[in-house]
């Protein structure tokens, strides 16, 4: 018998969930045919409570990383359209087989790839379609993927931090077809490699941070009792509870005045900048939208652009290049092609100044 979730997430920051529907798991004949035997498979109840809380029906959810589809069923038995992406063309086709056992093939587009391809592949005419929410469990570091190579499995990650840099692209292409206001949600696990321990899911929550605005997090627990294999042991992470990673595509709000007060103080501090952008426009009308930032271009002068950075980290200010942060003293030809440094502080009260430094291009 199915099991019935609540129509709306409960309000703790928590979501216990009891067990496993027989109706609507993956069908072990379908796991059996998977490289990995389908031991990355999510459930239907862990996305249900998302899908009903972060979309309306009729909308549009998609999954970056779709596995065998299980974010698409739950998508599609609340009566939305169901959009994924897939590297693996295998599990392309496990998806496919698994939505249509229940009926609900149409109103599913399943795109074989990666999203930050596909979204620039012209050629062959394949697209993104626009969504309301991204909801995905995200691929793991170290599962030694047994399957056909692609080159964006990022199952077969060499690296830890090459595995960040593709979770970093992916999620790039996802804020692009979202829409204002929807939201990405990411379910994720800290992971345990042998004796040491990767801290995935606050590296994403970083790598989500520089793209959108977190709303809130959801630790998901839930119970498992099948023991890892000895092969499983080496990338294996007791998976009774994980995180819900819940952040929204939206203009930031900063503080005007602080900001104003900042770049004032960059003046008497010597510090020649050309104020640009939509706060330049705010400051000659100011009944117009606020501003997100402050834009401002400098010369592309190492030794200056370095002190300047010194004294914004002096007053407070994380400095980033792309998500990354910026290491002082500066190097500029590493950052090259980069065109701007981002500096953001968040004061006691929680007010945001955020300022733009563009230095080429």
């Amino acid at each position: 018998m199915p099991i019935t979730m609540p129509i709306t997430m409960p309000s703790p920051s928590w979501l216990l969930l009891q067990a496993e529907s027989p109706h609507h798991r993956l069908p072990d004949d379908l796991r059996a045919r998977d490289p990995l035997g389908g031991r990355d498979c999510g459930w239907v109840e862990q996305m249900t409570p998302f899908v009903r809380q972060f979309s309306q029906p009729g909308e549009t959810v998609f999954d970056p990383f779709a596995g065998f589809g299980t974010t698409l069923l739950a998508a599609r038995l609340q009566g939305r359209s169901a959009v994924g992406c897939e590297v693996d063309g295998q599990r392309i086709a496990l998806a496919r087989e698994r939505l249509a056992r229940h009926g609900l093939g149409d109103g599913v587009t399943l795109l074989h790839g990666s999203c930050d391809t596909l979204q620039s592949d012209t050629l062959n005419g394949v697209t993104l379609p626009p969504f309301d929410l991204c909801l995905t469990n995200v691929p793991y570091f170290g599962c030694r993927w047994p399957g056909d190579d692609a080159a964006s499995q990022l199952y077969d990650s060499r690296s830890y931090a090459q595995h960040l840099n593709s979770l970093r692209d992916v999620f790039y292409s996802v804020r692009a077809g979202l829409r204002e206001g929807g939201r990405c949600i990411a379910m994720v696990e800290n992971v345990r490699l042998g004796e040491r321990v990767l801290p995935l899911a606050f590296d994403l929550a970083r790598i989500l941070g520089a793209l959108f605005v977190m709303e809130e997090e959801r630790v998901l627990v839930y119970p498992h009792a099948e023991e890892a294999t000895a092969d499983e042991a080496s990338a294996h992470t007791d998976r009774r509870h994980e995180y819900a990673l819940v952040f929204r595509k939206q203009r930031e709000c900063i503080d005007l005045q602080a900001t104003s007060e900042l770049l004032n103080a960059l003046r008497a501090q010597g510090h020649g900048f050309t104020l640009i952008g939509s706060f330049a426009r705010w400051l000659a009308d100011p009944q117009g939208t606020p501003p997100a930032d402050a834009d401002i271009r400098v010369d592309a002068d190492p030794q200056r652009l370095d002190a300047l950075l010194q004294w914004l980290r002096g007053q407070g200010f994380s400095l980033t290049s792309w998500g990354e942060p910026v290491g002082l003293p500066l190097h500029l030809d590493s950052y090259r092609g980069r065109f701007y440094f981002r500096a953001d502080r968040i004061d006691r009260n929680g007010a945001l100044v955020r300022l733009d430094i563009g230095y080429e291009g």
